[in-house]
């Protein structure tokens, strides 16, 4: 069994939304639109723990993805981010190589990179249209980022939704631990480049790196992958 904690405190940076935290039912039906379109991984929502967190679990043949009701009711999570980081967490279960050792010696569990980039292509695209938008108010840098980064792509609104969601969370990652870093911004590269796949998180801006390249369809950042 492996079990993936993963901090999803998710703190608005010089965004404003107009809807803050999830409702229980929005909770409930969030769930259910991912266990529909996953039908081979059980969803389990415990919206009574205020755990601010998701797991993914597997248990021999059992795929599990447990969601707390802490990460829902946190102020400042957003319909889009809360998907996307359920989406990171299918990603574990159904994202590439590289995997992360097991104890039962079956390896399964894709790294934070590769659950970073399976994330938007492959999950949070096809479930975006189910998932009610909400308004976003960005500085107009940002507007012009976003606007060069995903006019080109097939559902450009999908793709700003996408990325402003993964934002969220590459500066949250800097804000709880910013060491030398500079802020993440979707203008800006990690200039790493590895020698070894990297398992762990990169840095702040190597995962936003991450969740533009599954947006826009380009390969993986050098940052964690070869």
């Amino acid at each position: 069994m492996r079990i993936l904690n993963i901090l999803l405190l998710l703190v608005l940076v010089n965004l404003s939304v107009a809807q803050a935290a999830i409702s229980e039912g929005e909770f409930t039906q969030l769930i259910s639109l991912f266990q529909k379109n996953y039908p081979g991984i059980e969803f389990q929502g415990s919206w009574n723990n205020e755990t601010v967190n998701a797991q993914a679990m597997r248990f021999d043949d059992t795929k599990l993805i447990v969601i707390y009701g802490g990460l829902a009711q946190e102020r400042t999570t957003t319909l889009d981010s809360f998907a996307l980081m359920i989406c990171h967490e299918v990603g574990h279960h159904q994202g590439a190589k590289p995997y992360f050792p097991s104890m039962s010696g079956v390896a399964w569990a894709s790294g934070e990179g590769a659950a970073d980039f399976y994330s938007i292509q492959s999950c949070f695209y096809n479930l975006a249209p189910s998932i009610a938008e909400q308004s976003v108010t960005l500085p107009e840098s940002y507007e012009r980022d976003l606007k060069s980064l995903c006019s080109p792509q097939q559902d450009s609104s999908a793709c700003r939704r996408a990325l402003i969601a993964g934002l969220l969370i590459a500066k949250l990652q800097w804000h709880v631990n910013p060491d030398d870093s500079q802020e993440p911004a979707l203008n800006r590269h990690d200039p790493t480049q590895v020698n070894s796949i990297l398992m762990d998180y990169g840095s702040p801006q190597c995962r936003l790196d991450t969740f533009i390249a599954s947006a826009t369809g380009t390969s993986a950042p050098r940052c964690w992958s070869r």
